[in-house]
């Protein structure tokens, strides 16, 4: 039950805001006013903090929506499937509920009029680089102002990231146009150095800018079959692409490598195949049609264009594979591409 006071504070902060969150560890609720000021009220249970938490949320849904059956599972039902129509998004933002700001942030009809609302009510949640990492994937956010805010609050929350799909997500994210400064992609590039899901995400956003550091130069070939590798960029790519395969030990980090470099190599001649033999057989073939059966940088070029995760996921997942067991198992499919890759990448 909450108290008088309680009750009156948070009903003069639904009439006087335009989003709500709660705080559950300080036991406050901050209502943002169309100013963009803040105001906070403190909470005074005397019994279960949880319970009282429960009761302000009620409070705000009855007032907001009014006899609303199913809450909370209601909101958990639809806040992922983008089912919330536009005339919801304002009064969901005002419930104080994180379920319901998901909602908002998934909704189809969710705009640049209310999306530094979704953002102000993800803040200090436990799903804030969840929404975060959503909102970066809508093109209107990123042009936003908001969307530097929210590249930012992901760049310094990955060192506190341990899911190595939402590490590579995350860089993906963030390098999108001037989202972060070029200091900030320096840095991270020279931490995927060492933490190679940094360098996932680059190759799969930015692959052909990615930074020269060591000096690479372009190749001086003139034959058709290699000009996607022979440039620059493609040269810092394959050293990119040869370095994260020499270090690997996570599943999702091979995966999604070698769907970048198939997809970067393909070739109209060239079909991905589950079997590296099969590859093999297929490049050799194809370099006999082509005329250059006995060019090995050509037939490595071709063996490359048809590698993806088909590759090794059947075996990583009948063996559940992990850490440096990947590449143990696996070094008959690694090999024959880490070869490739030698024969393609200039000596420096």
């Amino acid at each position: 039950m909450l108290t008088p006071e309680d009750t009156l504070k948070l009903n003069v902060l639904i009439s006087t805001s335009v989003a709500i969150r709660i705080d559950i560890y300080k036991l406050v609720v901050v209502g943002l006013t169309e100013d963009k000021k803040e105001q906070i009220i403190a909470l005074h249970p005397s019994g279960d903090s949880n319970k009282y938490i429960q009761a302000v949320q009620k409070l705000l849904v009855g007032k907001m929506l009014g006899n609303m059956g199913g809450y909370p599972s209601y909101l958990k039902r639809w806040s992922r499937m983008g089912q919330v129509s536009s005339s919801n998004l304002v009064s969901l933002l005002k419930i104080g509920n994180i379920e319901a700001v998901v909602a908002v942030a998934n909704s189809q009809n969710l705009n640049d009029e209310v999306i530094d609302l979704v953002w102000w009510c993800a803040t200090n949640t436990d799903q804030q680089a969840e929404i975060g990492r959503f909102l970066l994937t809508r093109d209107f956010v990123v042009k936003h102002p908001v969307g530097k805010q929210i590249a930012n609050y992901l760049l310094e929350f990955l060192p506190f990231t341990d899911d190595t799909t939402q590490l590579i997500d995350t860089t993906n994210l963030i390098l999108q146009g001037d989202l972060i400064s070029n200091e900030a992609k320096e840095r991270l590039w020279k931490q995927g150095q060492r933490k190679t899901a940094f360098l996932v995400g680059f190759i799969e956003r930015i692959k052909n800018n990615l930074p020269n550091n060591d000096g690479t130069v372009a190749l001086d070939l003139d034959i058709k079959e290699l000009d996607c590798v022979s440039s620059e960029q493609g040269q810092i790519l394959l050293k990119t692409i040869a370095h994260i395969l020499k270090k690997i030990n996570q599943e999702y980090v091979l995966y999604r490598t070698l769907d970048v470099l198939g997809e970067c190599l393909s070739h109209p001649m060239i079909q991905p195949y589950s079997h590296i033999d099969e590859l093999q057989k297929q490049s050799q073939n194809v370099s006999e049609k082509l005329g250059r059966a006995d060019d090995e940088q050509i037939k490595a070029r071709l063996l490359l264009a048809g590698v993806s995760e088909k590759l090794v996921v059947s075996t990583i997942s009948a063996h559940n594979l992990a850490g440096s067991a990947i590449r143990k198992k696996l070094v008959h499919v690694l090999k024959p591409i880490q070869d490739a890759l030698k024969l393609l990448i200039a000596p420096q």
